[in-house]
Parts: C-alpha cells; structure tokens; sequence
C-alpha cells in the first residue's frame, strides 16, 4: 500500500525525471561539442577542396598539418608533413639562379621563425615524377582571437604558364627592339647619304643625325620598362648627359610619363641642350643649366613643371626668327603635353619653362 498521497509521488517523479534528463544533457556536452567541432574541421577541409590553388597549414612549430588535395596534383607527390621548419628542405625548389631552395627560405619559414607577415617567393619547383614548374608560394600568420600567431598557411600558385608567356614577351620585346634600331640606322643612312648628295653642309647633316639619336635613344628608353611610361629623369639624363659634360645638373621627384610625352621630351631636351652650347650657357666655360621638375596638385588634378635655368652664360636675346628648336620645344610640346610653356630671354641667360597636367593611366591609354 503507498505510504504517501498520489499527488506527491507524482510531483516526486516527475522531479526525478528531471534530474535524470538533466545528468543525461550533462554527459552528452562533451560528445556534442566534440561532433560540432569534428563537423566544423569537415567544413573547413571541404571548403579547401574548392579553392584554386594548393593550401598548406602549419602550427606554431612549423609541423605541416594540413594541405589539400590540390597541392598534391601540383607536386604530383603526396603532403609532406614535415615535423618543423629544418624539415622543409624536404620540399625541392630552385631560385631562377638554379641554386637549391633552403628551408629557412619558404615563407612558411619565415613567417613563423622570423615573424614576418606576408612572404612571396617563386620557385622552380621538382615535382615528384622529376619534372618542373614554377610556383608562386605566398605565406601569412594564422592568428587565434586574441591576435597571437597559432600558425602559418601558405597558398601555392602554378605560374608556369605565366612565365612562359612573360619570356615569349621579352624574346618578342627585344626582336622589336632590335627591329627598330635597325630602321633607325637605316632612316639616319638614307638621310645622311640624300643631304650629302644635295651637297648640304657637314653641320646640318650632323644636327639632323643627332636629332635621330635622340629620338632613337628615348625609344630605347621605353623598351625594358612598361613600354607606355618612362621616367622623366631617366629619358633627361639619356639625351643631356652626353651633351652637358657634366655640366647639366638634374634635379627632381621620380616621375613617370606617358611614352608619347617621354619621346616629345626627348626631342625638346636634346633642342634645348644644343641650343645652349651653340647660343647659351654652355657656349661658355663656366656656363651651367639647372634641370628640375616638380609634382603639383589643383583642383583640376595633378601637374607636372619642369624648369631649365641657364646661368654664368651670356645674356639671352630673344631670336628675330624661330625655327625646328622652337617648334620642338614650343608648339610642339603644348600640343602633346597640353601644357604651357613660357620663356625668359634675360640678362642671366635663358629660361624655360613647362606646366602640363598629369595623366592619369586611362588619359594615357586614350
């Protein structure tokens, strides 16, 4: 017979109930924690498995953890999991040199023993069958939530095809290079040979050949850089160098310019320059010229001024008649640069002067 009301039994079991649902709850967190991380390490590997490019992981002693299945076509080896970073030497690369590789020289190396924060290196990769390829191998720190490095990733990139297209560009590059030497020479040669046949004078044969050199050394200039732009001080010093002896001085911030601009610079450096030796401050011993640039801002945008001062000359007098110099640097130059050119013809000696807008990468493209 019960020996209490049925109510309080009830109310009784059901409290038991709830103690036992709860133990139950307790002794089933470390297996749910345990299957939520497990399904997170999933996810994260099966999100690895989508991107592009191969994925290696390493802990805060450099042992390699993880990579994906991607690095394993690129290398055509499976994952080296080497035990720290002394072990990476297990990885075969060479430098465009040919020298090996060294292990302290991954990024994964120096991102985790040097605590740099983003390392690129390209490789020449030795995959697993003996054959080769270039790799880009780019490294940064893995960082738990406080900002303390808990590791390094380094993604691997196949560049080979890239490489292959950047040496059939410079092959390409230095044929037209050599190609439009060739025509130079030829244009200064036909030039030469007509003017002494119409029996023009020695002087103006070697003015229009110089004039040629000039432009011809500008177009040098492009070629090896982007081909669009060229410094400014660059393309001065290739045609005044020559010219001034040392007595040319070039002054001014790095500076780029379209290549229309650089050769239209070149030609009215070279006027310039002969101009003062014939006529200005180097016609005289203690003569010298001042060359300098600046960067300036508006609320128009960007400019660029050049200046060039003659000093310890003679005194300039302005010419009763213009001819091929003044156009070069004058009119000329307006029109490509779109800028403003002043002149001083003083008692100091002569003075020119140049503010033209700054092109931006897309004017310079138009």
């Amino acid at each position: 017979m019960p020996t209490q009301p049925t109510e309080k039994m009830a109310t009784e079991l059901l409290h038991v109930q709830e103690e036992l649902a709860a133990k139950n709850v307790e002794a089933d967190a470390p297996k749910k924690r345990s299957q939520r991380a497990s399904h997170r390490l999933n996810f994260l590997e099966a999100m690895m498995e989508t991107v592009p490019v191969g994925v290696l992981m390493a802990d805060a002693e450099g042992q390699i953890i993880y990579g994906n299945s991607h690095v394993e076509k690129m290398v055509r080896h499976p994952v080296l999991h080497s035990d720290d970073v002394e072990a990476y030497g297990e990885w075969v690369s060479f430098h465009e040199d040919g020298r090996r590789v060294e292990g302290h020289e991954y990024p994964l190396a120096r991102v985790i023993q040097n605590k740099e924060d983003h390392v690129e290196i390209d490789v020449n990769y030795q995959r697993g069958d003996g054959t080769r390829f270039w790799m880009r191998i780019i490294g940064e720190p893995v960082l738990d939530g406080d900002g303390e490095r808990i590791g390094a990733t380094v993604a691997l990139i196949d560049i080979d095809e890239e490489r292959r297209l950047r040496d059939a560009q410079n092959i390409l590059i230095a044929e037209l290079n050599h190609r439009v030497k060739n025509a130079f020479s030829v244009v200064k040669s036909i030039v030469s040979q007509s003017l002494r046949k119409m029996s023009i004078q020695r002087g103006i044969r070697e003015t229009i050949d110089q004039r040629l050199n000039a432009y011809a050394t500008a177009h040098s200039k492009l070629v090896g850089t982007t081909w669009d732009r060229a410094a400014i001080g660059a393309v001065a010093a290739d045609v005044l160098d020559p010219i001034g002896g040392g007595r040319i001085t070039l002054t001014g911030p790095e500076v780029e310019v379209p290549s229309r601009q650089a050769l239209s610079l070149s030609m009215a450096f070279y006027e310039l320059a002969t101009n003062a030796m014939k006529y200005g401050a180097l016609s005289v011993p203690d003569g010298v010229v001042k060359l300098s640039w600046e960067q300036g801002s508006a609320a128009e945008g960007s400019s660029i001024e050049l200046h060039w001062v003659e000093q310890g000359g003679p005194a300039a007098e302005k010419p009763s008649e213009t001819g091929f110099g003044s156009f070069i640097t004058g009119r000329a130059l307006e029109a490509e640069t779109g800028g403003k050119i002043d002149t001083v013809f003083g008692p100091n000696g002569y003075e020119w002067h140049l503010k033209m807008p700054q092109q931006t990468e897309k004017q310079a493209a138009e």
